[in-house]
């Protein structure tokens, strides 16, 4: 099915004029995955009740509305906000910052996030808070974990275990704490493989993988209103297959560090006071011959991203205002090689794909909310940079050093009803990141020369909360000053102009049945040739219809995406990365769940019930920046045992 725009559009505002619905006071996660109470521009996902057997934590957030996914394997899925990829989003692992250690973006940051490891997800679309660091002009995703709460067991603990019959996917998780009120441990694992899929028609898609995740958790209440925590997390990846790639990975090794200190005074102004930092240290491996027919020439890329940091955030009242602020660091250094193999199996370096390059950057910042009355608000923060960049394998001069200032400013309205409107305006900056500034590929080069990216963004937002439908419609645009451009494998700052539409609902239309439906739209373009951004998301709707009673539940949802014809294609003038212009389509999935005892729990359901193929918009490129669009997997059907204590 084919679907043109103005069909598109057809159906989508048909299902979302008539189905006003219950939901929270922002945009909602539609399907399975249920929303969390959350502010005005956030979504969040709550791990609990997901019985879907995502992948990664990239795959995990496609549920979101303004969300999207490039594939170029199984995993590796990275995600796209509002049209934003890659460094333009910041992505929070429990309070660490995870940068990749794969030119290529093999392991994009959630790829270190397994589902089964973490309590909750938030997602933040667009720029509106200055304290989870620079940047993150397309949103911020946290991935969190709460300290564990016990009865008098003194205990807690889940086991799941998950199949999906495409690829033959399994996946075992155990979530074990011990503790009481002075103290917990916490143990997380999680195992997952799986191995090749078949796409619509039936072709087999090189898509493998394995993958290992352990967390210790270790809590201690230091004082009666402080707790002193530490965790140490492992992530390990072996032989994961990229049909999006001329390459594949034989492993990725993660090692995550944290320390935190949470400290609440007593009579104060002073409300809380948090100190964290932490380690993160990324071994990548990718080449073309251990995974794969060995061609003409064995290449292989040896990279590594340690990532180290910390903040402290401090909450406070001060006549009235409620007030956050602090300081945050952070130092990330990459380092990798390309390497022709020789037939003896040495290997001799061609080019240093990132040549020891170390990025750091030191923040102050603060954010101020006070309530003009008992129906408004206002919430305004800034935060200022430096950062340094630097490289100490190259010939020339490649020292960098920027002063950045962002900030934002919120306002929020209750209006008569159920109605309410905020709006809020913002400018956030992101220095080049070590790809874009110093990447040595042979075709594929970076530039010493860019300025850093100044966004500047403007959106409105309407809610209506009632009491059994709520709907929010979010219009944003963009418009970014020194946007950096991939252009025929070169990097260039350019104007650049992205704006879109955000749009959900939800109905409850009796104590069983809900209805869901959510519609995403951005555009991006080249102000300085009329030209469009390429890898920006088709238009794209979500209709779905829950049922629960007592202890079953059950739903069926349909994607519905429009065809992408506004497009920079590779190899062209402009000189983008899409491939192709992208036909529309639609896909179908099925769910349902029982709660056999409030121990144990059944979910199962068939993903792509009629077996579609298709390819979503957002393709991938290899080493070399040649593009490629990868099927998702054709009909999936899956099932998942979760039992608690």
């Amino acid at each position: 099915m084919n679907l043109s725009r103005g069909a598109f559009w057809t159906l989508a505002l048909y299902g979302a004029i008539n189905t006003p619905v219950w939901a929270q006071n922002q945009p909602l996660l539609i399907d399975v995955v249920k929303a969390l109470p959350v502010n005005a521009g956030e979504a969040g996902i709550d791990l609990a009740h997901s019985p879907a057997l995502a992948a990664d934590g990239g795959e995990l957030l496609r549920d979101v509305t303004g969300v999207s996914g490039s594939r170029m394997g199984g995993r590796g899925i990275d995600p796209v906000i509002r049209g934003q990829q890659q460094n333009r989003l910041n992505v929070i692992l429990d309070g660490a910052y995870v940068y990749g250690a794969c030119p290529n973006r093999m392991d994009p940051p959630t790829t270190y996030s397994a589902a089964e490891s973490y309590d909750r997800v938030v997602v933040l679309k667009g720029s509106q808070s200055v304290i989870y660091g620079p940047g993150g002009s397309g949103g911020t995703v946290l991935f969190e974990r709460e300290r564990p709460q016990f009865d008098e067991k003194g205990y807690r603990g889940s086991f799941s275990a998950g199949y999906a019959d495409n690829g033959e996917a399994s996946s075992l998780a155990a979530d074990l704490a011990a503790g009481n009120d002075r103290g917990y441990v916490r143990f997380i694992t999680e195992n997952a493989d799986a191995g090749n899929y078949e796409d619509g028609a039936g072709d087999e898609v090189r898509s493998s993988y394995e993958t290992d995740s352990n967390a210790l958790l270790l809590g201690a209440r230091i004082a009666e209103r402080t707790w002193l925590e530490g965790s140490y997390e492992q992530v390990r990846e072996e032989d994961v297959l990229f049909p999006g790639a001329g390459m594949d990975s034989p492993y990725s090794d993660a090692d995550t560090w944290r320390l935190k200190l949470d400290h609440q005074p007593v009579n104060s102004s002073l409300q809380r006071v948090r100190a964290e930092i932490y380690r993160a240290d990324i071994d990548h491996l990718m080449d073309n011959y251990s995974l794969r027919p060995t061609g003409m020439m064995q290449m292989a890329a040896p990279t590594s991203s340690d990532t180290l940091g910390g903040r402290l955030l401090l909450d406070s009242t001060l006549g009235g205002h409620q007030l956050q602020w602090g300081l945050d660091h952070q130092e990330n250094y990459r380092k990798g090689t390309r390497q022709m193999v020789m037939p003896t199996g040495v290997r001799r370096d061609v080019s240093a794909l990132w040549p020891d390059v170390s990025i750091k950057q030191t923040g102050v910042f603060g954010e101020v909310k006070h309530y003009l009355s008992a129906d408004a608000w206002l919430k305004a923060g800034a935060r200022f940079d430096h950062v340094t960049a630097d490289a100490d394998r190259t010939p020339v001069d490649d020292d960098a050093s920027e002063n950045n200032l962002s900030g934002f400013v919120t306002w929020n309205q209750r209006l008569q009803g159920p109605y309410s409107v905020q709006t809020t305006l913002s400018r956030s900056v992101r220095t080049a990141d070590p790809t874009e500034r110093y990447i040595d590929a042979g075709t594929w080069q970076g530039n010493l020369e860019l300025d850093p990216e100044i966004h500047q963004q403007l959106e409105l937002m309407l809610n209506a909360d009632a009491k059994r439908f709520s709907w929010s419609v979010s219009g944003y645009v963009d418009r970014v000053d020194d946007f950096i451009l991939r252009r025929n494998n070169r990097y260039t700052n350019v104007g650049a102009e992205l704006y879109g539409i955000d749009f959900e609902l939800a109905w409850q239309l009796n104590p069983n049945w809900r209805l869901s439906n959510g519609i995403s739209w951005v555009r991006g373009s080249n102000r300085d040739d009329d030209s469009n951004l390429s890898q920006i998301p088709p238009l794209t709707a979500t209709l779905a219809l829950d049922y629960q009673r007592d202890a079953f539940r059950a739903g069926v949802d349909w994607l519905v995406v429009a065809q992408q014809s506004d497009v920079c294609l590779a190899g062209t003038e402009c000189g983008g990365l899409d491939l192709q212009k992208t036909p529309g389509y639609g896909v179908v999935g099925v769910d349902a769940g029982w709660d056999i005892n409030p121990s144990l729990s059944l979910d199962a359901g068939v993903d792509n019930l009629f077996d579609k193929r298709y390819s979503d918009h957002l393709n991938r490129e290899d080493l070399l920046g040649n593009s490629v669009q990868v099927s998702e997997p054709g009909r999936n059907a899956w099932v998942r045992m979760t039992a608690r204590f």
